[in-house]
């Protein structure tokens, strides 16, 4: 009877860990020194589709944005946007034809974002929250 149960709990784990892999969250970050509390969903998909340029204060925004076909990009754009990366695609073709909006900064991976916004004043960025530290200011979550 142990042996089986063992195997049972085997199994289970497998199932967990191999076959049901838990997305981890995103978090949106900016650079310690910024003076913003937090920011809302509507207010981040503004900023990340060029339609906002400055935060409440009036401060400007500079905006990092993962990769392109990346996990993490797919899944913020689906939160955030309800957009696919082809949607995001299109958009951006047709706002970069009119010349007046410039799509945001491409920076590869969680540890070079949280360079950047560390770096940057009045940045954004977001990260798999398992990458986050005290180098980067944590504004939402995105579960």
């Amino acid at each position: 009877m142990k042996k089986s149960q063992n195997i049972f709990f085997a199994l289970l784990v497998v199932l967990f860990t191999v076959v049901l892999p838990v997305k981890a969250e995103i978090v949106v970050v900016t650079n310690k020194a910024t003076k913003l509390p937090g920011i809302t969903l509507t207010e981040l998909g503004r900023f990340y589709l060029g339609q906002s340029k400055s935060f409440s204060s009036g401060q400007r925004v500079a905006v990092a944005d993962q990769a392109t076909g990346s996990a993490i990009r797919q899944q913020f754009y689906k939160k955030v946007l309800n957009m696919s990366e082809s949607e995001l695609s299109r958009y951006w073709a047709k706002r970069r034809f009119t010349r007046k909006f410039k799509p945001p900064k491409m920076i590869l991976g969680d540890a070079a974002i949280k360079q950047w916004v560390a770096m940057t004043p009045n940045s954004l960025g977001y990260i798999d929250s398992k990458s986050l530290d005290n180098s980067v200011k944590l504004l939402l979550i995105i579960p």
